[in-house]
């Protein structure tokens, strides 16, 4: 179905800056996709790690700027950083759950249930999120025109990487404790005395541009994370022709569905490593395909899908509105 175009307010607390470059980098891309299809997207982003008076300016900054410019509709992204989005004035707002906001603790998935009451509709980007907090299941899309594989040796030599040594990549902030490094990293430490010449590579701080070169020039991709919600780093490592070793988190047994060669392991050092150690040696004359299966992910028919959300909660808002105008007849 084709839309008209619109006028989008983007409200995050994640989004690529500087020294930060692969935070929000999936936010980044929905917007980058919705502009290609011809819409107009303003990026109201705040630095919320700093401190939670952070979120309070952001809803003054969100309050201020739909008074001042008619959006057709204000996106949330993150159930908690709904909490400014909801401040905004006559505009409907669709709030997306991305994982930790519904599924880790208690504060934040309460916090997220009271915001995606207030808003007009709701996307969340597994079913496990929405089997929590209810909600259009629609996954994070994938660039399939920027992750796409690369020449392993050429990838290498940019890098300035060993040709001859085993690489697991590890594309997440080694620091965030939910993503489990320790348990990557003893997972590798196990391959290591196990006589395989193996490192792992950890990367988080890199320009969603150059990621490609990073899935093309590593042999594995390892997931071990505590929570997840639709992990978009598997997407990219598959459409690039990177073979997955994961636990099963978020919705990566789906993701999974129809490929051959990638590994679904418990969150064990040694499952992880016998994973690794399967796609690392893989049968003789076996050539691994991910990439065909992540056609399913493409995020112009994400945003698509969202679009279709879009509309959904302009008709609910303009329906509430015309109902609390109507008069009482006595």
């Amino acid at each position: 179905m084709a839309f008209s175009a619109m006028n989008i307010l983007f409200v995050t607390a994640m989004y690529p800056r500087p020294g930060r470059e692969g935070a929000g980098a999936f936010v980044r891309q929905q917007v980058e996709q919705l502009r290609a299809m011809g819409h107009s997207v303003d990026v109201l982003d705040f630095p919320g790690y700093r401190s939670k008076l952070e979120y309070l300016r952001a809803a003054f900054n969100v309050r201020r700027q739909t008074r001042r410019i008619p959006y057709d509709v204000v996106h949330a992204h993150y159930g908690v950083t709904g909490v400014a989005a909801v401040f905004r004035i006559g505009t409907p707002l669709v709030v997306t759950l991305h994982g930790s906001d519904a599924l880790v603790g208690r504060i934040e998935p309460f916090v997220s249930r009271l915001v995606c009451r207030m808003a007009d509709e709701t996307i969340a980007v597994s079913a496990r999120i929405a089997s929590r907090i209810p909600g259009e299941v629609i996954p994070c899309g994938v660039d399939l025109n920027l992750f796409s594989p690369r020449n392993k040796s050429e990838a290498r030599l940019r890098l300035g990487l060993s040709a001859d040594r085993y690489y697991v990549l590890f594309p997440f902030n080694p620091a965030r404790a939910i993503k489990r490094f320790d348990l990557a990293e003893a997972a590798v430490g196990r391959l290591a005395r196990d006589g395989f010449d193996v490192e792992i590579l950890t990367v988080s701080k890199v320009p969603n541009e150059e990621m490609p070169w990073y899935y093309g020039a590593a042999d594995a991709m390892i997931l071990c994370s505590d929570s997840e919600g639709s992990p978009t780093a598997v997407k990219e490592a598959l459409a690039c022709n990177l073979p997955v070793v994961s636990t099963d988190v978020g919705d990566v047994s789906e993701i999974f569905q129809g490929i051959a060669g990638v590994q679904l392991c418990s969150q064990t050092e040694s499952s992880l490593a016998d994973g690794l150690a399967r796609v690392l040696r893989p049968p003789a004359g076996f050539t691994f395909d991910g990439r065909t299966a992540m056609y399913r992910y493409n995020q112009e028919d994400t945003m698509r899908a969202v679009i279709g959300v879009y509309h959904r909660a302009i008709e609910k808002h303009r329906a509430r509105r015309v109902g609390s105008e109507r008069p009482v007849c006595l």
